[in-house]
């Protein structure tokens, strides 16, 4: 099955499109104040399973208009957030999970989308909201690039 046919990327994009990301093939775009927000659509070479990865790209660390997710400097799967939605959505993301049809896998990723992954995206477009995120463990089991963190002390620290 074509990731362009799939009840997945159907679901995300409509979602990703209203909250005002640009597609770029299976990536989606969209700036914020301090940070380039980063939505990766991955399928699985193994097999129907595909996989969601949110990033952020650090605009003080460099300038780019459409960096690849493993290139940002935040990265963490969709179903690795501090949610009690993960594990459904894990389930969701597997089109050879029966435990849901066409219909209801479209409507569940839609709704994680709009509740869960936009809001944490569009939270870490600045600043205040790479470190609220950070200091709450929303991206503990995620990627925060070491020069994140030392910026993250850096403007902590008292002048």
């Amino acid at each position: 099955m074509k990731a362009s046919s799939s009840p997945v990327k159907t679901a995300m994009a409509h979602e990703l499109r209203r909250a005002g990301f640009k597609a770029r093939a299976t990536n989606w775009y969209k700036h914020g104040p301090d940070a380039l927000l980063v939505v990766n659509l991955q399928k699985s070479l193994y097999g129907p399973q595909y996989y969601i990865n949110l990033a952020i790209w650090v605009k003080q660390l460099g300038e780019a208009e459409t960096p690849k997710e493993y290139q940002c400097h935040i990265r963490v799967r969709a179903t690795s957030l501090p949610t009690d939605k993960a594990e459904a959505l894990g389930r969701a993301l597997n089109l050879k999970d029966e435990s849901m049809n066409s219909e209801q896998r479209e409507a569940f990723i839609a709704e994680f989308m709009r509740e869960e992954a936009i809001p944490l995206l569009e939270s870490l477009g600045t600043w205040e909201g790479i470190r609220a995120a950070v200091d709450a463990g929303k991206l503990k089991k995620g990627l925060v690039y070491r020069e994140v963190e030392a910026l993250l002390r850096q403007q902590a620290t008292p002048k």
